[in-house]
């Protein structure tokens, strides 16, 4: 696996639009710390939005408590309502996952933006807890996010600028083309740093 620190989302977007994948990107959101990326497995979750006195808070925190090194816990949550904290970024830093990514809201900022080194990428923040307003309904289900799916196990990355998701059947396809952009980018990088000329740059690289 290619080591995530020197990967960012440009690289999986322009793979992804080479290998004719060009809805697997999503933005908008918001990381937690720009400094933080992550790349792993997805294990989904699954919020619904009623009004109960049972959040299913066993399930929730059973499945995040089983999750893996390597993981990243995707919640398919609501925008009424936060369901990830402190409490949960503490758990999932015991548990040693990569990442959280969640379509909805998350809460506890002082903690989590400012004091953990947890990369968590959420649509916003609220103080309004799930609490008589929605439960944890399924996990490890294909869930839907601005038109892309994600399901259990595909391989994703995120950092400031959004998050990709890597179809199975083009993994192994995809790798070889992020590599190979990795050594492009280092080329050009070294031609800049040596003040060679735009002109002379564009004859010898076929992308900028």
């Amino acid at each position: 696996m290619i080591n995530h620190q020197k990967l960012c989302a440009g690289l999986f977007s322009d793979a992804l639009d080479k290998l004719g994948y060009k809805n697997q990107v999503i933005t908008g959101f918001k990381l937690n710390n720009s400094g933080l990326s992550a790349l792993g497995r997805a294990r989904t979750l699954k919020i619904q939005t009623l009004e109960t006195d049972d959040e299913n808070l066993q399930l929730g925190l059973s499945f995040l408590g089983n999750l893996r090194t390597g993981e990243i816990l995707v919640v398919s949550g609501s925008s009424k309502f936060a369901y990830f904290g402190e409490m949960m970024t503490r758990l999932s830093l015991r548990r040693g996952i990569n990442g959280v990514f969640i379509d909805g809201l998350t809460r506890d900022t002082k903690f989590t933006c400012h004091r953990c080194s947890l990369p968590i990428l959420a649509r916003g923040y609220s103080p309004v807890d799930i609490k008589g307003r929605g439960r944890v309904s399924e996990v490890d289900i294909s869930v839907e996010v601005e038109g892309v799916e994600i399901s259990p196990h595909d391989l994703i990355y995120f950092d400031q600028d959004g998050l990709a998701v890597v179809p199975k059947e083009i993994e192994k396809e995809l790798i070889k083309e992020i590599e190979w952009g990795l050594k492009e980018e280092e080329r050009i990088i070294g031609l800049i740093n040596k003040d060679v000329t735009v002109e002379d740059i564009l004859k010898s690289v076929k992308e900028f």
